[in-house]
């Protein structure tokens, strides 16, 4: 596959995670629980979950954990809408498991989207990646209005995002992991 390619869909990732992430962040009154409880969880999470994700990485490799994490937070976003209302707790607890996925991905698309851009435009692909990770985030708020249309809109569009990302990096991109960083894009169409 051409590696342009590669590198789009890169980008592509860093837009799904950044619109399931801010997402459920921002539906924090929907788990029938002090919401400063809940931010206090989602924040807490985020501790072992870049923990979890830097062993991973360093052990399994990146495409292996990103993947694994997208996947899991979307299927944990989209079971979250099969418990019942009243079960507050566990429709928490699964959230904050999803956003603790989602923050291990977080994690590992920086590291990982460096790595794949060559050296000599690394700086312009991170910047470019950044960008669309924003435009994730500014598009978490129109999802969550689907809402609107029907309650189970925001989180299959949310969850189903996260799944099909990670997809895409298990079947799309190349393992980083103990290769070495490419010089020029010359070396990374060679490769």
């Amino acid at each position: 596959m051409d590696k342009n390619i590669k590198m789009g869909w890169g980008v592509a990732q860093r837009f799904s995670n950044s619109v399931a992430y801010y997402g459920l962040a921002m539906d924090l009154q929907k788990f029938g629980l002090s919401i400063y409880l809940v931010q206090a969880l989602f924040g807490i999470i985020d501790i072992p979950a870049m923990l979890v994700a830097t062993t991973t990485m360093i052990y399994v490799g990146r495409r292996a954990t990103v993947a694994s994490f997208l996947i899991l937070a979307g299927l944990m976003v989209i079971a979250n809408m099969f418990v019942p209302e009243d079960m507050q707790t566990l429709r928490t607890a699964q959230a904050a498991l999803g956003k603790g996925c989602l923050a291990s991905s977080f994690i590992c698309v920086y590291l990982f989207t460096g790595e794949l851009y060559p050296t000599e435009i690394r700086q312009m692909g991170m910047g470019f990646t950044s960008v669309n990770a924003r435009l994730g985030g500014l598009a978490a708020p129109l999802v969550t209005t689907l809402g609107e249309i029907s309650p189970v809109l925001p989180p299959l569009g949310f969850g189903a995002t996260s799944i099909l990302a990670g997809l895409v990096v298990l079947c799309f991109l190349t393992e980083t992991r103990n290769v070495p960083l490419v010089e020029t894009i010359a070396a990374m169409e060679r490769r």
